[in-house]
C-alpha cells in the first residue's frame, strides 16, 4: 500500500512539473512572438510569470496563471493567439485534475 501511495505522489509531482514547464513555455512563445510588437496585456502577464523566479507552483497557481494568460490571449491579435488559447484552456483544468486525484 505504501508503495502505491509513493508511486502516486511521484506521478503527481511529475505531472505538476510538466504542467509548470508547459505554462512557462507558453509564456516564452508569447514573449518571443510579440518581440516586435507594442506591449499588450498578455505579453506583460507572460513576462511577469516567466520572470517570477519560481521553479515550481501548485496546480492551483498554475491554473490561475493560465487563466490570466487566457484573458490576455482573447484580445491579442496574433496568428498564434488561438492555438495558445486552446493550450492554456487545458492548463486551467490543472486544479480540477488535482482535486480528482486526491
Amino acid at each position: 500500500m505504501s508503495d502505491q501511495i509513493a508511486n502516486l505522489e511521484v506521478r503527481h509531482r511529475d505531472a505538476n512539473h510538466a504542467l509548470f514547464m508547459v505554462l512557462i513555455e507558453c509564456c516564452q512563445i508569447i514573449i518571443e512572438a510579440a518581440a516586435d510588437e507594442p506591449e499588450t496585456a498578455v505579453t506583460i502577464v507572460a513576462r511577469n510569470i516567466k520572470n517570477s523566479g519560481k521553479d515550481k507552483m501548485a496546480n492551483k497557481e498554475i491554473a490561475e496563471c493560465a487563466y490570466r494568460l487566457a484573458l490576455g490571449l482573447r484580445q491579442w491579435k496574433h496568428p498564434r493567439a488561438e492555438a495558445l488559447g486552446r493550450l492554456v484552456a487545458q492548463i486551467m483544468l490543472a486544479d480540477r485534475w488535482e482535486a480528482r486525484l486526491r
